[in-house]
């Protein structure tokens, strides 16, 4: 895990309860030789990382919708920038950057860029690692709420073997580098539950 794809929040009001989770990520990234990619935004978490990538020395690249780019949030600071011409192909060439994938705190398009992700890996249109960093137990309900819906019968219990989470740096990163993606896609499992009607 050299190249990790990191999804988190641009709104400023996420900096002061998060941003010493991100600079400890950062310290991490340093320390292992790990570069970053992330969505290009100079506002938010996504700003707080990029500053300190660049203080830090740690390489970051951005990936950044034309859109957006157009509002000026776009990182200046960030020498290697892609401007995508929309929201699809800016999260595909994230992922096909990135060999591995940490959810911070976000907001809907954190989420939609976990699930997303979450759902190619169960599907094995890739098999790389996900990792929830569970800072101060953000994504509590969230975890609550696929829980609840395995019980309900309404979700595959094998979801939770596609994504690992933790609310400690070190034990999230030890849980990825130790992840290994399920052998049957949930496209052969449900091609098996039609051939047995």
């Amino acid at each position: 895990m050299k190249n990790i794809c990191v999804f988190c929040a641009s709104g400023k009001e996420f900096i002061t309860p998060f941003q010493d989770g991100v600079i400890d990520l950062v310290r991490y990234a340093k320390a292992n030789n790990i570069s970053f990619i992330y969505g290009g935004a100079k506002v938010g978490l996504m700003g707080l990382l990029a500053d300190s990538c660049i203080s830090g020395g740690v390489p970051i690249t951005g990936i950044i919708t034309e859109q957006i780019a157009q509002f000026e949030l776009q990182h200046d600071g960030v020498i290697s920038m892609h401007i995508s011409a929309n929201m699809h192909t800016r999260k595909k060439h994230m992922y096909d950057l990135s060999d591995a994938f940490i959810v911070l705190p976000g907001s809907i398009g954190t989420l939609d860029e976990f699930f997303e992700i979450l759902c190619w890996s169960k599907l094995h249109i890739h098999q790389k690692p996900i990792g929830v960093l569970n800072l101060k137990n953000y994504y509590d309900t969230l975890l609550q709420f696929i829980h609840e819906k395995i019980d309900q019968q309404l979700m595959d219990a094998d979801i939770l073997d596609y994504f690992v989470q933790s609310s400690s740096l070190d034990d999230l990163m030890i849980l990825m580098q130790d992840w290994k993606c399920p052998k049957s896609s949930n496209l052969e499992k449900e091609s098996k539950k039609y051939d047995k009607n």
